[in-house]
């Protein structure tokens, strides 16, 4: 047994110094120090220049607060506090973080030193596991994390983003649970807390470059902001310097994994497939990466490989939630995606008529899903995709017979039923919407949709001002009910409501387009002009506007005008336009080609108005197409 050093003291009341460094945190600081006020002796808090009041909730705790400016380092900032802690050791919580109350109380029980019969026990830094919610608390990550350390012993940061704690001492880890709020907030957020590292790592990039420590944070970074292609230059950047150096560390571990993800999320599965399998040479236990393959072979149809690394993965969870303490200092990102899995499984299991294996398979994703409808609406649209409407329906209502207001499942089996053709099941899923949840205007709002696509104007007008009556502002219900109105021939209530969204938006495309086509139907050519010039100061319905211009242009008798907007035209669509036209029939001729290759887009409605000038030009020329129907 190693003895203790002769300078070495036990030390069964040791004393915990919480060490902060913060800036703008009022929403968060209250939650964190509730936290841990109660098992501290000293709250040390480095304020980088908040201006709003962060300092006066601190104080309210009796922080010893100290003002240093920002200098472009958050391990500057964090060795500041360290440098004021007094007390034997040192507690590192940022401000959106906290200690789960029902471990709270451990804090000083963990850092007491053993009996001197087990003075090697003795450790000078505590690993606790860090939880993370992210992506408005859908996912949920876990790491372990240097959060404890005994002070006195020069342990610092380093880093000026994503900072490092350098040490070497003797660890140990303890279950206390910390929560980190930092990733579940709202996007506008995210993007400023992504600009700020974003910008740190660059410049310590081009301080360092042969470090692959920030090119690697660099594209966690990306991959976090769905920036996918940026993710993969800096992921293969790190990994390049990482297996250079031989690293064992753990972040190459995670660079290989956000390769992967990144090369999955724009389709490159080969690759996506290679920096997986690539992780799990370097940590064959690696949980993220079984996850990942079991979506990569799902999609590429190897569906034995599927089932293997899904049950692998679906193996390494258990212990992973019963022992925390087991997880790497990186974090695991697809703790809550068993349901997916079993989802997986079920579909393939399915797919190959095992229905014992897959209907067993799917109560699994059930029981594994916090959210217990999104098993029956992942595996419906998996069959409603590969044209098996009838399993796809299967499940969808079973799910909805299991929970009838589920509002989920009803939006997706409206928008189902809608696809299918089955539009009076889509209002009725609907309707059932309204009748359990009356204040949803979002279902009312799409109810007037479908009734506009079966032509039944009048009740759609009945949901649009139902919306407008809970809403006023709906700037879509409003504008939908103004084309309800012209297509029960109301034309002067929908110029009423144009106008009043002109108003609110002066500048909206779709209302310029609906106002121009309904000038030009009532053959008011100067104001139709008028509207369908302004469409050309935006990037939107240039071919319509331009189309719009023809007629109007030869209803003036101003072919020249036409001809302008026929090379516009001509332009827009990509077809030759160095063309000599010397009659009118020349000019038909060419309307008839736009409007086929309109044709080829699918665009109907546009076909039909090209058609139509080229009659206007030509008359009888359509009577020469195969295409009669235009």
């Amino acid at each position: 047994m190693n003895k203790m050093k002769k300078n070495q003291k036990l030390d069964n009341n040791p004393t915990l110094s919480l060490c902060m460094i913060v800036k703008n945190e009022e929403y968060f600081l209250p939650m964190c120090l509730d936290s841990v006020k109660d098992y501290i002796d000293e709250i040390v808090i480095v304020d980088t220049g908040s201006t709003d009041k962060t300092i006066e909730i601190a104080e309210s705790y009796n922080a010893k607060i100290y003002h240093h400016p920002w200098e472009n380092s958050f391990s500057k900032a964090r060795n500041y506090s360290l440098k004021y802690a007094t007390s034997d050791w040192i507690l590192i919580l940022d401000a959106d973080e906290e200690i789960d109350k029902e471990d709270a109380h451990r804090l000083k029980e963990v850092i007491k030193d053993p009996l001197e019969s087990e003075a090697s026990q003795r450790v000078d830094l505590i690993f606790i596991p860090v939880y993370s919610k992210f992506n408005n608390g859908k996912n949920l990550s876990i790491a372990n994390s240097e959060r404890l350390f005994r002070n006195h012993l020069g342990i610092c940061y380093d880093g000026i983003v994503h900072n490092t704690l350098r040490y070497s001492a003797p660890t140990r880890k303890e279950n206390i649970r910390l929560h980190h709020h930092g990733y579940n907030q709202d996007n506008e957020q995210m993007e400023r807390k992504f600009l700020r590292t974003s910008t740190l790592l660059k410049e310590q990039i081009k301080n360092d470059p042969e470090n692959p420590v920030p090119h690697h944070n660099l594209a966690v970074s990306f991959l976090d902001r769905n920036m996918n292609s940026e993710c993969i230059k800096e992921a293969l950047e790190a990994i390049r310097l990482f297996e250079l150096q031989n690293s064992d560390s753990q972040l190459r571990l995670l660079s290989y994994y956000s390769a992967g993800v990144a090369f999955y999320r724009i389709n490159e599965l080969s690759n996506a497939k290679k920096y997986a399998i690539k992780s799990l040479s370097f940590y064959s236990e690696y949980v993220d990466a079984y996850c990942l393959l079991s979506s990569i072979y799902f999609l590429q149809k190897e569906y034995d490989k599927c089932i293997e690394t899904t049950k692998k993965y679906l193996d390494l969870l258990p212990s992973i939630e019963s022992d925390p303490n087991s997880v790497l200092s990186i974090p695991y990102n697809t703790l809550q995606h068993a349901g997916l899995a079993y989802s997986r499984m079920a579909i393939i299991f399915l797919e190959q008529g095992h229905e014992p294996d897959g209907l067993l398979a799917f109560k699994n994703a059930v029981n594994s899903s916090h959210k217990k409808w999104e098993p029956y609406i992942n595996v419906s649209r998996h069959f409603a995709e590969h044209g098996n409407s009838k399993l796809a329906e299967k499940f969808l209502t079973k799910g909805i017979k299991l929970d009838p207001c589920n509002r989920h499942m009803l939006y997706y089996a409206s928008e189902f039923y809608e696809n299918s053709g089955a539009s009076d099941k889509a209002l009725n899923c609907l309707k059932a919407i309204i009748y359990c949840l009356p204040d949803e205007t979002q279902a009312i709002y799409k109810m007037g949709l479908l009734l506009m696509k079966k032509n039944q104007y009048d009740e759609a007008i009945k949901s649009f001002k139902a919306v407008t009556d809970k809403e006023p502002e709906h700037f879509n219900a409003l504008f939908n009910m103004a084309i309800a109105y012209e297509g029960i021939g109301n034309t002067n209530k929908s110029k009423e409501i144009y106008n009043v969204l002109t108003k609110k938006d002066p500048n909206n495309p779709e209302v310029r387009l609906r106002q121009g086509s309904l000038f030009l139907n009532e053959n008011d050519y100067t104001r139709a002009k008028e509207y369908f010039s302004k469409l050309l100061n935006t990037e939107k319905y240039l071919i319509e506007a331009h189309l719009g211009l023809s007629k109007i242009a030869l209803s003036m008798n101003d072919p020249e005008s036409c001809i302008k907007s026929c090379d516009e035209l001509l332009k827009h669509l990509n077809l030759p336009r160095d063309i000599t036209i010397n009659n009118i029939s020349e000019l038909s001729e060419l309307y008839i080609q736009i409007g086929i290759v309109l044709l080829r887009e699918h665009k109907e409605h546009q076909v039909k108005f090209s058609f139509k000038i080229a009659e206007l030009l030509k008359p009888g020329i359509i009577d020469n197409l195969e295409i009669k129907r235009y």
